[in-house]
């Protein structure tokens, strides 16, 4: 029954996630009860909650401080929605952690993460809201024309806006990348040569396929994060880096040389454009921070920024991951989440100074690199905690701390102790 428990709960979370992702109040307390009953059933077959990772205290911090901002907003419906994802990403988090514990399920979370991301991308780029930027008309011009249908889902019924897209999708390319020297190299560990040729071909039309989401994002805070994390990836080859500061400095050229004319007569060029952008979110960050310090201990509740006489609609978060949190859910919540990112960097750490299989250790450097990214874009954008999107943030936390918790259970750290010795 042991053995079964991780994969019966992993597939209710699945059969459940519709209605977390796109939640509707009559049926959030139906699922949290469910939810609870998920964790109470772990305690009964095996005395434990938690499968003991390096970051459950700032986890078990984070969600006291979602559930107590229930307590300072009026009307618990309007962020039962967002709570309700913080809570199923949690979940999930611990449901993969306890659920990957072979490299065989490794093998197997790897290609269900790259799979995830691929139809993230072209859902995104399907469903996307069109913004008509005059610096950019150029480059759209020479692209194939993408088809565009409307999805109408909840809570995205005008489009997919391809700014977060391009953020979230940050956590999935790293990881795509370092799949190439594991497919290249003869690794009979990793897969067979008939596997590793298709696994090539598969990764490369993946990678194409966000590389052209992320590009269509118009987000210079994505495609710098990007750059930084690539550059930073690890131990490149002098041509790799080459290649990589010769295509960031053509775009540089491209978009920024001679930026002060004007596409047209109506419209700003680009210097204006990144002006105008840099400016709003000076003033969000502003109003971010002076919510934060008018509510320190509690905030004033998950999705409650956007609702605050302040912000517009379209304001909905304050462009900064740290800002947005410290004024939803207190300086507490925002220790919390800054130790949730702390302990996975350290977690990534651990496991490339190990003695655990090189596949192991680069798929960490992939999802951590990710996770480096996806900060990045959090200085100068946000994805609120418990949004849709942010599902795919647990699911690559789980990946990493479950090769870390690999790793720990079977000796390959004391191994690498003794080797540093």
């Amino acid at each position: 029954m042991k053995k079964h428990i991780d994969l019966l709960s992993i597939g209710v979370l699945l059969l459940l996630g519709p209605f977390f992702v796109f939640p509707k109040e009559k049926w959030n307390w139906m699922l949290l009860t469910v939810v609870i009953m998920l964790f109470f059933s772990r305690w009964i077959i095996e005395r434990r909650f938690l499968p003991n990772t390096p970051i459950d205290a700032a986890i078990g911090v984070l969600l006291v401080m979602a559930l107590a901002s229930v307590f300072v907003i009026k009307d618990i419906g309007e962020s039962a929605g967002k709570l309700a994802g913080l809570i199923y990403g949690i979940v999930v988090f611990y449901a993969l952690t306890k659920a990957i514990t072979t490299p065989g399920r490794v093998k197997v979370a790897i290609l269900v993460f790259l799979a995830a991301g691929c139809v993230l991308a072209v859902v995104g780029l399907l469903g996307r809201i069109e913004y008509k930027e005059p610096f950019f008309a150029p480059v759209e011009s020479k692209l194939p024309k993408i088809p565009k249908i409307k999805l109408g889902l909840t809570g995205a019924e005008t489009g997919v806006n391809l700014n977060p897209l391009g953020g979230i999708l940050l956590l999935f390319i790293p990881i795509g990348i370092m799949q190439f020297p594991l497919l290249v190299k003869v690794n009979k560990d990793y897969a067979a040569p008939s596997v590793r040729r298709v696994g090539f071909v598969v990764t490369v039309a993946i990678l194409g396929v966000q590389a052209l989401a992320v590009l269509l994002s118009i987000s210079f805070g994505t495609w710098f994060a990007l750059a930084l994390a690539l550059w930073l990836m690890g131990e490149w080859k002098r041509p790799i880096k080459t290649i990589i500061v010769g295509v960031s400095l053509t775009i540089f050229v491209f978009f920024f040389l001679n930026t002060s004319r004007q596409v047209n007569n109506k419209n700003p060029g680009i210097r204006d454009a990144i002006n105008s952008s840099i400016e709003n979110r000076v003033d969000l960050w502003k109003k971010g921070l002076e919510i934060a310090k008018t509510h320190p201990v509690f905030g004033i509740g998950m999705d409650q920024l956007r609702r605050t006489p302040k912000y517009l609609y379209g304001d909905s978060h304050a462009h900064n991951q740290f800002l947005h949190t410290a004024a939803e859910l207190g300086i507490p919540g925002l220790i919390a989440y800054l130790a949730i990112l702390i302990g996975v960097f350290w977690i990534a750490g651990e496991v490339r100074r190990s003695a655990l299989p090189e596949w192991m250790r680069l798929t960490s450097r992939g999802l951590g690199t990710g996770i480096f990214a996806f900060t990045l874009f959090g200085m100068g954008d946000a994805i609120p905690l418990g949004a849709k999107p942010g599902i795919f943030f647990w699911m690559s936390l789980a990946m990493i701390t479950s090769i870390y918790l690999y790793g720990r259970n079977n000796g390959f750290m004391k191994k690498s102790e003794k080797r540093s010795n």
